[in-house]
């Protein structure tokens, strides 16, 4: 009986985006993690971006699951594809995403100090004057003994008079830091998205993706999925 609920509630978690019309978005990243093995489903089309001599590319891609040597604890899991040293991610559920050329304004990590702003892409196609995106953040620094913390750091994503809160952290220190990684148009849609790592301690990763066209109401981007690797 146990066994028959929790395959029932396995497959409530599948089919539930498919009830409300939509796939659900999964991200994953090369390299070897201290995690769990992921599932890697039969009718899942996966894509990587990946960056070319010239730019960026997204690409068709079939991940590669295998276990690996684990340097601390008792798992690891090596997640490859074909060339995976130039793929930044992996993403599967995005709807209309094909192979092809796209756009980057932010292609390495950055980390924003309280007040900086950066231009994170074009505006949007039909506006008359097309205001650019722009990512700020704010917060406040206090020196302490370990070094400069930054309280209240917060992340804005603003278009012309408009404003959208992305993440807001009570502390965020310099020696594990809160990064963008990426921004760029994945979806082509004339609109940024943007990649993460959002770490919650100081050996963990924690890469959460924003994406333009799964954005709701108001909002310039929504989070789509996210990627974490515990560390040891």
């Amino acid at each position: 009986m146990r066994i028959a609920l929790s395959v029932l509630a396995f497959l409530a978690v599948l089919i539930q985006p498919l009830l409300r019309g939509q796939t659900t978005v999964r991200l994953l990243r090369p390299g070897t993690f201290l995690i769990e093995p992921p599932r890697i489903l039969p009718t899942e089309q996966w894509f990587g971006l990946r960056r070319t001599a010239s730019g960026w590319s997204l690409i068709r891609v079939a991940p590669k699951i295998t276990a690996a040597q684990p340097i601390c604890g008792d798992r690891a899991t090596l997640i490859s594809v074909d060339g995976s040293n130039d793929v930044l991610i992996l993403l599967t559920g995005v709807r209309d995403l094909s192979e092809g050329p796209v756009t980057a304004a932010i292609d390495r990590p950055r980390f924003l100090y309280p007040g900086e702003t950066i231009d994170i892409g074009a505006g949007i196609v039909g506006s008359a004057e097309r205001p650019r995106f722009y990512l700020e953040a704010l917060g406040s620094a206090v020196r302490e003994v370990g070094g400069v913390v930054f309280e209240n750091y917060t992340l804005w994503i603003s278009h012309g008079r408009e404003r959208q809160r992305l993440a807001l952290f009570e502390r965020s220190g310099m020696d594990k830091p809160r990064q963008v990684v990426w921004a760029g148009d994945i979806d082509r849609d004339a609109r940024p998205d943007l990649l993460f790592n959002f770490p919650i301690g100081y050996a963990d990763d924690k890469y959460v993706l924003f994406l333009s066209s799964l954005r709701a109401g108001d909002q310039f981007v929504s989070e789509a999925a996210s990627f974490s690797n515990p560390g040891c």
